[in-house]
């Protein structure tokens, strides 16, 4: 509950990444489940998956002291930010016309 509430002040809950940390493992998910009612239909926004993978990198790169995670973080979430301001590619939640696809390509390229 208390994450769903904290997603609402940034947004919603499909802009919310999230992980679960422990010593020596972490699990990256999105905060907001699975939305089977829009499965299948390449609408869903990839925002919260992508950023809490990029979470789990970043994790990665502090617990093994990698800098090539560290940085590799650092360039998906760059990215991210390049794609949300040109809104370009922005899936109909953000007020775009783009695809689940087309968003993630978009985030991919600006890597």
């Amino acid at each position: 509950m208390v994450t769903d509430e904290g997603a609402g002040l940034v947004g919603g809950l499909g802009l919310a990444p999230g992980i679960c940390a422990g010593e020596k493992q972490v699990m990256a998910q999105a905060t907001h489940g699975s939305a089977p009612d829009i499965a299948g239909r390449g609408i869903a926004n990839p925002y919260a998956m992508v950023l809490s993978g990029k979470m789990m990198i970043e994790w990665l790169g502090r617990k093994r002291s990698e800098p090539k995670a560290t940085l590799a973080a650092k360039l998906i979430d760059t990215a991210m930010d390049k794609v949300i301001a040109e809104a370009k590619h922005l899936t109909a939640d953000l007020g775009g016309k783009a695809s689940t696809v087309e968003m993630g390509d978009a985030v991919a390229a600006a890597v």
